[in-house]
């Protein structure tokens, strides 16, 4: 853990976020991996575009910090700072006038944390998508073939997140449940999601209405033995597009494209050994995304979106979840650059399986946490936005009194 603490710094001082010697020394000790579980967090492409250097060869850098605050209801009030960092690189094959298709990637992340987050709010679906345990590892080492105009095969080392689940006019929410369902992630620690990515292969066709991917990751990928000794998670992913957005990019991902978009999924985690392991038990789910995108007056962009997800097994803490919301692009004249967006997100909880986990009577467990959130984007130059954002989250993990967060976001990029 002490060589982190190098690269912690680093990151510290390049966030507005002044770190005293004291989170330094927590970030040292930290809090044991093994003890977190795995937090639902980052989706979707966390660094931004890659920009060009010369023979193939690009690279992208990103940082996003925070100070997150718990202002009544939950456990307890506090505030307290995350900061994570991301430099990737990739080498694309053909435009190195090699062979056609060919795509390597490779990213580096880095974590810091001052504290539990879930000690002050007690949610279960995570207020702040970017909180995790302290860490620096590396995130993406994949590489992608695109074999003709309708067909990728990617391989290496990656994030579930990535390409499956994806709700694009979500991602500006930093509630987790916005990124992914928690229908996986809180009921499966072993998703090779944020903050651990996983290997895995997956297999994806695009045409002009459909696409559909295949893929199979491995579980628990936070700890590396071999690639399934700790079981194996297996998703399909099918989508109808239609309409014409003039940003589209079918390349890189091939469901991110239409006016308006339908998402259906399903997915099975696999353990063969659970107990020998302490892992969660195999377990199955389905998700499903609608998304819709409109041009207003005054060149204003609105986009919305619903996401349902479902694991209905008397094992699973959350059987069933809701989102939804709007977001709106150049909200003022004056500020073409900048969005706002609301949402609500709902987990529904399996009393019994929840009130175990904290240790109560589950008569005293409610049905169901709600996340209400507003967030506003600003853009302040070319490379830096600032985001604040508010949610009232009721009944955090069914137990504790409604909470109100607020959360300061600086994001900037690199390059």
């Amino acid at each position: 853990m002490q060589s982190r603490v190098p690269v912690l710094t680093a990151l510290c001082a390049a966030s507005f976020l002044g770190c005293s010697e004291a989170a330094f020394a927590d970030a040292a000790n930290g809090t044991p991996e093994s003890a977190v579980p795995n937090i639902p967090g980052l989706s979707a492409k966390y660094l931004p575009a890659y920009i060009h250097i010369e023979n193939g060869l690009s690279w992208a850098g990103h940082l996003d910090s925070e100070i997150y605050s718990n202002f009544s209801g939950g456990i307890k009030p506090g505030s307290e700072g995350n900061i994570v960092g991301q430099i990737g690189a990739e080498y694309d094959t053909g435009k190195a006038g090699l062979w056609k298709g060919g795509k390597f990637t490779l990213s580096l992340m880095g974590i810091y944390s001052s504290a539990v987050q879930q000690n002050y709010s007690g949610d279960i679906q995570t207020a702040s998508n970017i909180w995790a345990p302290n860490a620096v590892r590396f995130y993406d080492a994949a590489y992608r073939q695109r074999w003709n105009d309708w067909l990728n095969t990617r391989v290496g080392y990656m994030d579930v997140n990535y390409y499956f689940d994806v709700t694009a006019n979500a991602l500006q929410l930093l509630n987790s449940s916005f990124g992914i369902s928690p229908t996986i992630t809180v009921n499966v620690p072993g998703t090779a999601t944020y903050p651990y990515s996983g290997l895995g292969l997956l297999v994806s066709t695009h045409s002009a209405h459909l696409s559909n991917k295949f893929a199979i990751f491995q579980g628990d990928p936070q700890h590396q033995t071999s690639a399934f000794e700790r079981g194996y998670m297996a998703l399909w992913e099918g989508a109808l597009h239609w309409g014409h957005k003039a940003d589209e990019d079918m390349e890189d991902n091939s469901d991110a494209y239409g006016q308006y978009a339908l998402k259906v999924g399903v997915w099975r985690y696999q353990q063969a050994n659970p107990e020998h392991y302490g892992l969660s038990p195999s377990t199955a789910g389905a998700y499903g995304i609608m998304e819709g995108n409109w041009t207003l007056a005054g060149d204003r962009q609105l986009g919305a979106f619903l996401q349902v997800g479902a694991a209905p097994e008397n094992i699973n803490s959350v059987p069933w979840y809701l989102g939804l919301g709007l977001r709106l692009g150049h909200p003022f004249a004056s500020r073409p650059d900048d969005s706002v967006s609301v949402g609500m997100a709902k987990a529904w909880l399996r009393p019994n399986v929840v009130a175990t986990g904290l240790d109560v009577d589950q008569s005293r467990i409610h049905a169901a946490e709600t996340s209400y959130e507003l967030t506003y984007v600003a853009k302040l130059t070319e490379h830096i936005n600032i985001q604040p954002d508010l949610q009232y989250i009721q009944h955090p993990s069914g137990y504790y009194p409604d909470a109100l967060v607020g959360m300061l976001r600086l994001h900037v990029e690199f390059f």
